[in-house]
């Protein structure tokens, strides 16, 4: 079938905007195998952007995800944002993962919170995992914390840190189940780097925890992170 469908973007590219909104028309659709869609809008004169993802299923209740993108340009000028596609997955597939092993069948409400920063990304994620009690985190190890916009507890299930992005991913008990992936991601082009919190909530007042939970963290991201002089 062929239909359009909204969704809230969160790659690394300098020609979205923090938290955009771009529309896709779905090509393929043979779930739960194949589903395939385009994005023909999705930065300022750029060429439309195929992504079609495939689930294969292997013995011992397995299965591979595969996910494709393809730009239709003769141009160059973008493989960057091919690298910047594949770089932003990893960290989502993880979510995906961890729901699938501790929440699979739970009902669920999610949002995605971000803010710029004037500071470089490692400066801002220094002071980000300070903060929030996530200073020199280990994959496995237990971590609370009673700052931000809400006291949490929780597993560490992944960590990422290279020059473009770090991010924690924790799997939640407190205030609610569910996932946390906060970090930073590098900004240059924008003068500085990007601070964003995705929060996933499980359980019957998933939708209304998760709107209630939005609120507080952006209002926290944008005071303690936004640059001096900024406006609303």
């Amino acid at each position: 079938r062929s239909t359009l469908f909204p969704y809230t973007t969160l790659f690394r590219s300098p020609y979205r905007g923090l938290g955009a909104i771009t529309t896709g028309e779905v090509t393929t659709w043979k779930a739960p195998h194949t589903i395939g869609y385009v994005e023909r809008e999705w930065a300022p004169n750029a060429p439309a952007v195929a992504t079609e993802i495939t689930v294969i299923g292997r013995a011992g209740n397995q299965c591979v995800v595969r996910m494709v993108h393809s730009l239709f340009t003769s141009s160059d000028e973008w493989d960057d944002q091919i690298e910047g596609f594949a770089s932003g997955w990893p960290g989502f597939f993880a979510v995906l993962r961890i729901y699938l092993e501790h929440f699979a069948g739970a009902t669920a409400g999610s949002f995605i919170v971000m803010t710029p920063a004037s500071a470089d990304s490692l400066s801002t994620w220094v002071r980000l995992t300070d903060t929030l009690g996530l200073a020199g985190a280990n994959v496995g190890e237990r971590r609370t914390a009673s700052s931000g916009p809400e006291a949490w507890s929780g597993i560490v299930e992944h960590i990422r840190q290279d020059d473009e992005q770090r991010y924690v991913l924790l799997r939640l008990d407190a205030p609610s189940p569910g996932i946390a992936l906060v970090g930073t991601s590098n900004a240059a082009s924008l003068g500085g780097s990007t601070v964003s919190l995705c929060r996933y909530v499980y359980g019957d007042n998933a939708v209304a925890l998760a709107a209630e939970s939005e609120t507080s963290w952006r209002d926290w991201l944008s005071k303690t992170f936004e640059p001096q002089g900024a406006t609303a």
